[in-house]
């Protein structure tokens, strides 16, 4: 064999290697940058969340993995971003599971269905909230908060309308005659800062980022909205055992692509999900903003949907709530 065949087959190899190395490096995903849209304000524990998937993605795969934060609509700005996308593999999105439990049964106009247009590929992470309240507030459990709002009526903030902490307020609010009103700021951030300089009564915020101020007498913790308590808070009663009979309130985080995206696609990223919350930094990272760690496959969260809708809807038509503006997709 001469010398130029031998190079020549030499290089056809070396060429193969690289192909699968990169095809390795990259998995089944097309050319190009990635977009993961968040449908809701920067700042929160789900863009924390999202920027840290998207980081270990791009990095484990040597991709430009993009965020970007499309809020609006209690998230249906975003998700109507997501139906329009070709469904190449290269358009994400990271929502609040209320998006898929919550917003279908709100009566409002969107340019998209949610079960035809969006495949919900897994979950990460799960959020359990606190009923908490400011130390002036002269209530050191449920029942007297309760007593007290009917002297005083309350007022209670959320990160927006829509938002987990909406909900649970407005669930709390169908299972006891609790007097109080609904104060929406723009993000969990700003509600918290609220609380915390006595500006609002109470709100429902992510427990596991309240551990400081609990601590502090900052706050005054009344329940979790769990079925268990939680390590970081044992003598925080669950709301059962506050004595707010059937509630329980819980939100995942969730990963979704456009409808018709390629099976390998779908796996590859039901994959990522498991792999990147196996890490320790993942989870360490988890703990500092109060969410626990859950990955789920395609199945599983569909499971979850089911459920967690038969609970929402109930909520919807018990409050009356209503949709946020018609949802429509820059152009």
């Amino acid at each position: 064999m001469g010398f130029a065949k031998v190079f020549g087959t030499l290089m056809l190899g070396m060429g193969a290697l690289a192909s699968a190395a990169h095809a390795q490096a990259t998995g089944p995903l097309p050319p190009g940058n990635v977009t993961l849209i968040v449908p809701f304000v920067a700042g929160g524990p789900l863009d924390v969340v999202a920027r840290l998937f998207a980081d270990k993605v791009a990095t484990r795969h040597n991709r430009a993995v993009v965020v970007e934060n499309r809020p609006g609509a209690a998230g249906n700005i975003g998700a109507a971003g997501l139906a329009r996308a070709e469904p190449n593999g290269l358009t994400w999105m990271m929502s609040v599971d209320s998006l898929w439990t919550v917003n279908p049964y709100l009566g409002g106009t969107t340019t998209f269905d949610l079960d035809k247009d969006i495949v919900p590929i897994g979950q990460l992470g799960q959020v359990i909230l606190m009923l908490a309240i400011n130390p002036k507030v002269p209530a050191k459990n449920w029942p007297e908060l309760l007593a007290h709002s009917k002297t005083k009526s309350l007022n209670f903030g959320s990160a927006g309308l829509g938002s987990p902490g909406h909900l649970a307020f407005e669930y709390l609010k169908m299972s006891a005659p609790l007097d109080a009103v609904h104060v929406p700021f723009r993000g969990a951030a700003q509600a918290l800062q609220e609380l915390l300089a006595g500006n609002i009564d109470g709100a429902f915020i992510v427990a596991g980022v309240m551990l400081d101020f609990v601590r502090a007498d900052k706050v005054r913790a009344l329940a979790v909205s769990d079925s268990r308590r939680m390590a970081k808070f044992p003598d925080v009663p669950t709301a059962m055992e506050a004595g707010i009979g059937g509630f329980e309130a819980r939100f995942t985080n969730i990963l979704a692509v456009p409808a018709k995206t390629p099976e390998p696609i779908r796996a590859f990223l039901a994959a990522e999900i498991k792999t990147v919350l196996a890490m320790d930094d993942v989870k360490q990272r988890f703990d500092t903003i109060g969410t626990e760690v859950l990955a789920t496959g395609e199945a599983e969260t569909r499971t979850w949907i089911a459920a967690e809708r038969e609970r929402w809807s109930k909520v919807v038509a018990a409050r009356g709530l209503k949709a946020a503006p018609a949802a429509v997709a820059p152009k």
